[in-house]
Parts: structure tokens; C-alpha cells; sequence
């Protein structure tokens, strides 16, 4: 990613994916910015006419908003290919749970850095990262790389007294952080109490920000949500849920909704495993859905249904998931893969507007990110060449 310095310059390159107005592409583009925001943008033969100031030339590339990963967990950097693949949803939490989620201090916080770094990189502008255990500490790692975010207080587990249940590490977070920088998410309907994820949805909508929930990613979950069985259900037992936990009986999106956990603010993360209605009902409540593509196949839990999602009408936004199961944080990898993958014709602008608009939007970020037009920050990203060339 790239960011303007406060003094006035400009910027010309061969085209630039401006979403605005449904994605124009302005060809031979010039980009006027003073303060860090887009004081002009338009046509270099136009913008050139008013601008006498020098020019700095990006040459034949192609460029875009910045990018928003919506879903990381950076504290779990240091887990990079030490987990199984392809063996499934309880292989893969095993082999998480024995290469152990913390690691050693130093060799955890050089692997924070270095994701970070990553990060900016990749043309991140904004990261939503889920945390249980280094909240403070993965923030200021995010400032040091220059990538805005949002930390999402994950809450895990049934053993909590009611209401709003923060992780440990999050109980004593400064108050200014916690209403600045946070939002409280949900681990999953699985693993954590009702009444705690109901406190976190209600936290959430009091201050309109996200509320993000792990929701029908792999079918132990939904078995589980079902009937209480399956090897998924043997792992909760020995972990997390009490043993007179009853089960709701239905899918992972309809007990969410009896729960009121859907709304325009919740954040559905992954939602490999959904009926027609299961999808119809998160259009009707306007949530948003994170795909989270290449975590799904490394784990093996499967694919979402993505042309049916876009087809009902719901928003969809792209996250990486973690490094313990993905191989890196770049989400121009997650617009590939599903590029690759689409059945029929999804075009280039749209997959980006997955990445940059959408997300904004949901955020209410609109003024700042999203989209390259006049007053928005002066931050964007080069469309791989791979890409570039794409319809």
C-alpha cells in the first residue's frame, strides 16, 4: 500500500480503478493530493491543465483503493505451517492447540512484525483482527507498519458470570482504546454462550460497529447445532461446552437469527456450509458475509457458495483468516483464488469492490476509504499484473 506524504504532489499512472459509479476506470489517470486526501483525480490531460507542480509517474500500472481484510488473527502469526492441512475442522484445532497458541514470547512478537509488515505490503489499509490474547500488542504492531484497524475482543467459552464476556487479556484494556480501537466479537455458536454473544451483538449495534461471528464454517458446526453429535462434538465436550448444553436443533444462520445475532452491522464469517434459505435469510437481515477462501481449503472444510450469496444479494467482503491457515495475508490471493474458481462471469471490479468498497461501507468508512475520489485518503494499491489485464 501506498500512502501521500502531508505536502502537495501529484500522481499519474496508466489507469486507475476509481470505484466510484459502479468501478470506472479512468485510463492515463492523474491524482492530485495535499493532506494526505485526494485533492483532484480525473484525466491527466484535464487535471494536468491546473496542476504546476511536480508529477511522479507509476508508470503502466494499475491501481486501486486501498485494500480491508476483513478477518485475521495475527496473534496466531507464529503458527505459519505448523498446522494440519486438509484433514479437516478437528485435525486442524488439534494441531493448532499442540503447536501451542501463544509460542514462545520473542519468537511470537517477531512473527507478529514481520505479519504486519506483511500486511502493508499486501496494500492494506484497514485490517478487522480478531484477538483473545494480544490485543494491545498487535495494535501498536499494526501502527508501527502504518495499517489501520479495528480489534475485534473475541469472546470464547460458557464460563462466564453473563453479559458482556471480554477475553482476559481485554478486561483491562484502557477505556479510550476499547472505545476507539475495539469492537466485541463472537468466537462461534458452538463456543461461546448465548448471553455473552448476545451482550457483544447489543455492544456492537449501541456503538455501530461490526459484529463479526465465526458462522456455518465447516459441518461439525452445523452437525453439532443439529443433533450434538459428531467428532466436532466430541472436541467440544472435552473443551469447552458444559455438559448440560443442549443444542438449538437447527442450522448454524437460523439459530444465529433466533439469537438476534443478524443485522446490517453482523460480520458472518466464512459461511461455507449454507442451505438456499440460510442464505436468503442473511440477505433479508442485510448482513454481510466474509469469505475466507484459501483458509477453507487448507483446512478442508470445503466452499462457500459464493455465486449464490452474490446472486440473493448479499454483501460480500474478503478476509485472509490467519497464517496458521493460509500462506500469506494478501488479499489480491483471496480475489485470485475465487476468480479462478467462479462459476459464470465475475468481474474484476466487482471481486475489488469486495475488498475495498463493500467494506467501507459496512464500517461506515465511506469518507475515508473504499473508493479513489476527491476527498478520501490519499491510500491505494497496485492490481497485480495477473490481474490487471482481467474484464
Amino acid at each position: 500500500m501506498s500512502e501521500a506524504p502531508s505536502t502537495p504532489f501529484a500522481l499519474r499512472v496508466r489507469r486507475a480503478l476509481t470505484m466510484v459509479q459502479d468501478a470506472d476506470v479512468l485510463d492515463n489517470a492523474m491524482l492530485v493530493v495535499q493532506d494526505g486526501r485526494i485533492a483532484e483525480i480525473g484525466p491527466y490531460h484535464l487535471v494536468r491543465r491546473t496542476w504546476s507542480g511536480p508529477v511522479q509517474d507509476l508508470g503502466e500500472a494499475l491501481i486501486a483503493p486501498g485494500l480491508i481484510n476483513c478477518h485475521t488473527h495475527l496473534e496466531l502469526s507464529h503458527l505459519r505451517e505448523r498446522t494440519a492441512a486438509g484433514q479437516g475442522f478437528p485435525a486442524w484445532v488439534r494441531s493448532l492447540l499442540a503447536a501451542g497458541p501463544d509460542g514462545p514470547e520473542d519468537e511470537a512478537a517477531a512473527a507478529l512484525e514481520a505479519a504486519c509488515a506483511e500486511l502493508a505490503a499486501c496494500g492494506t489499509a484497514l485490517a478487522l483482527d480478531v484477538t483473545s490474547r494480544r490485543p494491545l500488542e498487535v495494535s501498536q504492531a499494526l501502527d508501527r507498519a502504518g495499517v489501520d484497524h479495528l480489534m475485534l475482543l473475541e469472546s470464547f467459552g460458557f464460563t462466564g458470570a453473563g453479559g458482556l464476556d471480554l477475553p482476559p487479556a481485554a478486561q483491562n484494556l484502557p477505556r479510550e482504546f476499547l472505545e476507539s480501537r475495539c469492537a466485541v466479537a463472537g468466537h462461534a455458536l458452538a463456543t461461546t454462550r448465548p448471553e455473552s454473544l448476545r451482550a457483544a451483538y447489543a455492544w456492537c449495534a449501541w456503538r455501530g460497529r461490526p459484529f463479526s461471528l465465526h458462522l456455518a464454517e465447516h459441518e461439525g458446526e452445523t452437525e453439532f447445532l443439529s443433533s450434538g453429535q459428531g467428532g466436532f462434538a466430541e472436541l467440544l465436550r472435552e473443551r469447552v461446552v458444559p455438559a448440560d448444553f443442549t443444542p438449538p436443533g437447527c442450522s448454524p444462520v437460523s439459530y444465529a437469527d433466533a439469537l438476534g445475532l443478524l443485522g446490517p452491522l453482523t460480520l458472518a464469517v466464512h459461511c461455507v456450509h449454507l442451505s438456499t434459505p440460510n442464505i436468503r435469510l442473511l440477505a433479508r437481515r442485510e448482513a454481510t458475509v466474509c469469505l475466507c477462501p484459501r483458509s477453507n481449503a487448507f483446512i478442508g472444510v470445503g466452499r462457500a457458495p459464493w455465486e449464490r450469496l452474490r446472486q440473493e444479494g448479499v454483501r460480500l467482503v474478503l478476509g485472509t483468516d490467519s497464517l496458521a491457515s493460509c500462506p500469506d495475508l494478501d488479499l489480491w490471493g483471496e480475489a485470485a483464488y475465487i476468480l479462478e474458481r467462479f462459476e459464470g462471469q465475475l468481474p474484476l471490479a466487482e471481486a475489488v469492490s469486495w475488498i475495498t468498497r463493500n467494506p467501507a461501507r459496512l464500517l461506515g468508512r465511506e469518507a475515508d476509504l473504499g473508493t479513489l475520489e476527491v476527498g478520501r485518503r490519499a491510500v491505494y494499491t497496485r492490481v497485480p499484473e495477473a490481474l490487471a489485464e482481467l474484464p
